[in-house]
């Protein structure tokens, strides 16, 4: 099974200061974000005061891959039928090629998460656990 860091998501309670941070003091180029067709998108907002992105070296990792600046959001969860909420308190994203092995030796231990298909990065589906010391993380997969 191969892993990288597809993406790291940052709250930030003011993004777009957040976001000159970035770009005005560390140099970094912020990106306007991908998102997958209207159909498939989760509830996300496209407004660059809640979300924006800090595009890394994307390679075979796929779209929207580097640093994501988030307002957090509370309801995040619920209005997209989530058990977790990646809007609060921030997560890393690892990318693997075998999300259903994954997925089994999560059922196998027991252990809940939230799997979305293709939700917020066109061509990727996701799911969102909890590891033991209770740090989110998103675990990603490219689709076929």
């Amino acid at each position: 099974m191969a892993w990288t860091i597809h993406h790291v998501n940052l709250p930030a309670i003011d993004v777009r200061a957040s976001a000159a941070f970035y770009r005005d003091i560390l140099g970094m180029d912020e990106a306007a974000w991908t998102f997958p067709p209207p159909e498939r998108t989760g509830h996300l907002s496209a407004d660059p005061a809640k979300l924006t992105l800090f595009p890394m070296d994307a390679g075979a990792r796929g779209a929207n891959a580097g640093l994501h600046l988030i307002r957090p959001e509370p309801e995040f969860a619920r209005l997209n039928g989530l058990d977790h909420n990646p809007s609060i308190g921030g997560h890393v994203a690892l990318q693997t090629d075998d999300l259903d092995g994954v997925i089994a030796r999560l059922d196998a231990a027991g252990i809940a998460y939230s799997l979305t298909g293709e939700f917020a990065i066109p061509g990727m589906r996701h799911l969102y656990v909890c590891d033991p010391a209770m740090n989110l993380l998103e675990i990603n997969e490219m689709l076929a």
